[in-house]
């Protein structure tokens, strides 16, 4: 048989699995409706998309202006020097 201790526990644990499940199922319903409040809206989709055109169009326009050169020699010799001084005063 039980006595009044043994049912004052069983009562007890009941109450904390309850109130657990319970508060699993509010955290579970505020992760739902805060990725449904910031989900982005299809206005939003559109703005980011034309301010994404327009960046690539302005920097297209860029690098057409952009004209390829050719380093003579003493310039690569110069910069290889350069390159080697950086290295040699970070490895001292």
């Amino acid at each position: 048989m039980m006595n009044e201790k043994d049912k004052k526990v069983d009562v007890s644990k009941r109450m904390f699995f309850k109130k657990a499940v319970v508060a699993v199922g509010v955290v579970t319903a505020a992760g739902v409706a805060k990725s449904l409040s910031t989900a982005p809206t299809d206005l939003d989709k559109r703005k980011n998309r034309a301010q994404y055109e327009k960046e690539a169009l302005q920097q297209e326009r860029v690098m057409l202006q952009k004209q390829f050169v050719v380093m003579t020699d003493d310039e690569k010799k110069q910069m290889v020097n350069e390159i080697l001084k950086n290295h040699y005063k970070e490895t001292a």
